[in-house]
């Protein structure tokens, strides 16, 4: 496993081969978010994992742009410098809002580096009502405190026990994954510029141009998703052309890391369509 730190990602890329898959988490994770699916993946072809700009170890500048907007630019920059053979690109929750822009912005260009496959997990791509952790963060006083400390470990397991199945459990390792990275000022400094700087509007410029995504598009979404209902999800396979969305029962917002095994089987069923392989 080696680490990447070209463009303003940090990556992490893991097996090798073809197709390669670029993997990118939501609002507050990193590239860790998906640990329990990289060894399969990894024995199919590299995987890409990103931590987007000011997440996990990736640079942190100050006042600097870390709307999806900007991040799917960079996205965009860094499918194209890959080259060779098209990605398989997957996004979870906001992640997959950047996603959906990162290829818009390569179709605009004239397709020449767009990925082959998409697989959107609990996908943000619709304005909808922001989170109850993404509204705190953008008042201007409450939003602030997040700057003084990390958050206590007890605060942190009540927050993902809120977006997930109530049978799911909430180990010290997701917690720790989360907390890690915010351990440094400056990457809470980073994260809650991140946070103000999401705007209905970057979605609705994005979800009203779905119907032009010519690509294979996979949609994984857990029954129970508190954060991103799955009626989103079910629209998303009507307004995707081509799309299929699998729900699964007694799952909500992370479905890797809360059921990993029954997440991961129809992705790799997709994959077998797409590689004639399955790992």
């Amino acid at each position: 496993m080696s680490a990447v730190t070209q463009h303003p990602f940090h990556v992490t890329r893991t097996g090798s081969g073809d197709p390669p898959f670029v993997l990118v988490h939501g609002f507050g994770a990193s590239g860790d978010f998906w640990r329990r699916w990289i060894p399969a993946l990894s024995r199919l072809g590299e995987v890409h994992a990103l931590d987007l700009k000011g997440f996990g170890r990736s640079p942190t500048p100050p006042n600097d742009d870390y709307s999806p907007l900007a991040q799917a630019r960079h996205l965009a920059a860094y499918l194209r410098d890959l080259g060779g053979t098209p990605p398989i690109l997957f996004g979870h929750s906001l992640g997959a809002g950047v996603v959906v822009a990162a290829t818009l912005q390569l179709l605009d260009e004239g397709g020449a580096h767009l990925p082959s496959s998409l697989v959107l997990v609990s996908g943000a791509v619709y304005p909808q009502r922001l989170p109850p952790f993404l509204r705190m963060a953008q008042l201007p006083v409450l939003g602030d405190l997040f700057l003084l400390a990390p958050p206590p470990r007890f605060a942190l397991r009540l927050g993902i026990r809120g977006i997930v199945h109530r049978s799911s459990p909430v180990t010290g390792e997701m917690v720790e994954v989360y907390r890690g990275p915010l351990e440094s000022f400056r990457r809470r400094r980073a994260i809650l510029r991140a946070a103000r700087q999401v705007a209905v509007a970057d979605a609705d410029s994005v979800s009203s141009r779905l119907g032009e995504l010519p690509i294979p598009t996979l949609l994984v979404w857990g029954e129970d998703d508190p954060v991103v209902p799955p009626e989103l999800g079910r629209r998303l396979e009507r307004d995707i052309p081509g799309a299929s969305l699998v729900e699964l029962p007694r799952v909500g917002h992370l479905p890797p890391e809360e059921a990993p095994e029954a997440s991961l089987a129809p992705v790799l069923t997709f994959l077998a369509e797409r590689t004639g392989e399955v790992g």
